[in-house]
């Protein structure tokens, strides 16, 4: 099934150049802890970027799905590029993770998924999502989320100060319609997702069956920035959070 990214191909990796971006692994470290010889999976793997920095930070083995057949192509490129440790470790396959399926290698003791929950444009198609994370976890096992800071409205854009632009285009019962612009090079990037209510989250986590919920906000990158002001903006208004929850036991 032909999605947008079959569109935007490999410029999607660009992304992680913005400023924006290189908040997201300081604040999934602070979450991660000792992934040593766990088994996991990566919804929504794109190019396969958290693929390769879950395989580097110890994990047994990381299958990599994503509904773009073009996504999955070119992360299977990229991961020829990678030491031989991290490529045996590796597998990308194309699915839809909005359901309940069977993914090879699972059920899995981490679920990890990096802006995937921001792709349901209602609640229905949210809890779909959940049960698929519930359905390919382990009894005990994690699951960790890159998603929307569902803590403020998204009535009004956010603006291109740390590379990418948000703006609403439409209300939706559960939430927004949101039309992102990423200012990469050498041309920008375009595509829409959905802003969510915290209790379409909440409500739709808590119907799969998962349990401990937790936002865990964001952490800054520990570098010179800090020090001078340059995040003040994006502390008023985070683009982001990290949500963890787990199957029990």
């Amino acid at each position: 099934m032909p999605t947008q990214y079959d569109t935007i191909g490999t410029r999607y990796a660009s992304m992680k150049e913005l400023p924006a971006a290189s908040v997201e692994k300081p604040s999934i470290s602070a979450v991660l802890g000792n992934i040593d010889q766990l088994h996991c999976l990566d919804l929504a793997c794109g190019l396969g970027y958290w693929t390769h920095h879950l395989l580097s930070a110890g994990a047994a083995s990381v299958t990599g799905v994503d509904i773009s057949e073009t996504m999955i192509s070119a992360a299977t490129k990229a991961s020829a590029t990678w030491p031989a440790s991290l490529q045996n470790r590796s597998h990308f396959i194309t699915a839809d993770c909005s359901q309940p399926t069977d993914l090879p290698g699972g059920p899995f003791d981490l679920v990890f998924a990096g802006w995937f929950l921001n792709y349901a444009g209602t609640y229905e198609e949210q809890l779909g999502m959940w049960r698929n994370i519930h359905h390919n976890l382990k009894p005990g096992g994690r699951f960790i989320g890159i998603t929307v800071n569902v803590h403020q409205p998204h009535d009004t854009p956010i603006d291109d100060r740390y590379g990418i632009l948000t703006e609403p285009i439409a209300k939706v019962r559960d939430g927004h319609k949101i039309r992102l612009t990423a200012y990469t090079h050498p041309e920008r990037v375009v595509f829409e997702n959905y802003h969510l209510s915290k209790e379409v989250h909440e409500h739709g986590a808590a119907t799969a069956g998962l349990e401990d919920l937790k936002w865990n906000g964001h952490v800054l990158p520990d570098d010179e920035r800090r020090e001078t002001g340059y995040w003040d903006i994006f502390e008023k208004r985070p683009m982001l959070e990290v949500v963890t929850a787990r199957r029990p036991t």
